[in-house]
């Protein structure tokens, strides 16, 4: 359900810097979506875009967008980070909308400002996830042990749509847990990757028991690194998907070379079913498991149908893609795609752009006294010049507003938004962050992308 996303993303996306070089943020990252979640239902009220400059929220099925900034949820400073985001379930409060910082979580149901989350207190951050209706929600992190000066992990859960969490588990010294997934058929089957040291090595941890207990085993890559899970079929809790990269980040000539790995005993054993020469930023599945979506800057968008090959259906330069309520949601460059999140009602061969950041406008419906107003509002012009202008000098959306459907884009391979061959992500080390145990200032290097 997530995909690599290193200490400093993907800052050259080929042609698209050749065309905008000057595009970027104060942070000096390129304004590039991350990862897209939808509230439950199957009309949403909300979409929520991870940025490189925060979040964008959408309403009205991404007809109109709201912005807020890193600070609102503070984090961002002093270190990049990526955070997850996950929607609890709708309720007389609204639709909580979860986001996990290097010390902590935060929620918000206002999108003015956030709360810091108590029960999670200052524990870093590795993974959030969530079920499809957003009831069950789990949080999995570290801690660093004052008494052993070693790290320890944790998993929480809610029941209540993300409103109150408990700690379900506590342990594993020693090895890093980096990322969680329940099965959308039954939330009390959980999966977890976690890489250890001495010697390095990855693992996979299954509970059926709503992570309370955890049952370790090795993680095979098939000569890969760094496992984190990308979904559970819909109806089958023993069907799992994982990527990792190809080989060793920190060795391998191409860091960004994915493989996409099948289980469909459990996790036991692993088939290599897809390979990208490029960073997978992106995977999907269907709603009723048949299908499955790979993308990435480099690759473009890879579909397979009951197990055959993939084939490329789309030149899009991918960044993240999610399934949702018969629809795919695909993040792409605005510079080569002319869009940063599009929906596609044809399996990606078609896309009807949702937001364009160069049309967004600057934010508004805060009170004096919230974070957007008071401290998003007067960074957005600078944040704003970081996107570029239309070609066609087009206006910017009225209070982040864009008519979402306005127009459909063809995205088949050599079609008008083809795009080009991108950018690369880096690779970072479990040595350091074991080794320092400076979990608060360690990056984000991971983030959802189905």
């Amino acid at each position: 359900m997530i995909a690599p996303r290193r200490r400093v993303p993907a800052l050259g996306l080929g042609l698209a810097v050749a065309l905008f070089a000057g595009a970027s943020l104060a942070n000096g990252r390129f304004p590039t979506a991350q990862m897209v979640q939808l509230s439950a239902g199957a009309h949403p009220a909300r979409i929520v875009l991870r940025t490189t400059f925060g979040v964008l929220l959408g309403e009205d099925d991404g007809r109109r967008w709201s912005w807020m900034c890193e600070d609102a949820f503070g984090y961002g400073r002093p270190d990049v980070w990526d955070p997850p985001v996950a929607f609890g379930s709708p309720g007389p409060d609204g639709v909580p909308l979860l986001l996990g910082i290097p010390g902590g979580l935060r929620r918000t149901t206002d999108a003015c400002g956030s709360t810091a989350v108590p029960e999670v207190g200052t524990d870093y951050t590795a993974d959030l996830s969530a079920t499809g209706d957003g009831r069950t929600v789990h949080w999995v992190g570290s801690f660093l042990d004052p008494s052993t000066r070693g790290l320890v992990n944790r998993v929480r859960a809610s029941d209540d749509g993300g409103r109150s969490f408990r700690t379900v588990y506590q342990g594993s010294p020693g090895v890093l847990f980096l990322t969680m997934e329940a099965a959308p058929s039954n939330p009390r089957r959980v999966y977890l990757t976690a890489r250890a040291e001495n010697p390095t090595r990855d693992l996979l941890y299954r509970s059926d028991d709503g992570a309370m207990t955890l049952t370790e085993s090795p993680l095979d890559l098939h000569g890969g690194a760094e496992g984190w899970i990308s979904a559970v079929d819909p109806s089958d809790p023993d069907v799992v998907y994982v990527r990792s990269f190809a080989d060793d980040p920190l060795r391998a000539r191409d860091p960004g070379a994915t493989r996409l790995l099948r289980s469909s005993d459990g996790g036991a054993r692993f088939t290599e079913i897809a390979r990208t020469t490029g960073a997978m930023r992106g995977f999907a599945l269907s709603g009723d498991g048949r299908t499955v979506w790979v993308g990435g800057p480099d690759d473009g968008l890879l579909r397979s149908v009951d197990g055959a090959a993939f084939e490329r259906v789309s030149g899009v330069q991918v960044q993240c893609l999610r399934w949702h309520a018969g629809a795919l949601y695909v993040c792409g460059n605005h510079v080569i795609d002319g869009f940063n999140l599009a929906r596609s009602d044809d399996g990606g061969r078609t896309m009807v752009p949702l937001v364009d950041f160069r049309r967004l406008g600057a934010p508004a419906g805060c009170a004096s006294g919230t974070a957007v107003r008071d401290v998003c509002a007067p960074t957005w012009p600078t944040v704003q010049s970081g996107f570029g202008s239309l070609p066609d000098a087009g206006a910017a959306m009225d209070s982040g507003t864009m008519d979402a459907g306005a127009a459909v884009v063809s995205t088949e391979p050599g079609g008008c938004a083809a795009g080009a061959r991108g950018g690369r992500a880096s690779g970072w080390g479990l040595a350091a962050g074991l080794a320092a145990v400076g979990l608060r200032r360690r990056r984000r290097r991971v983030y959802r992308a189905e």
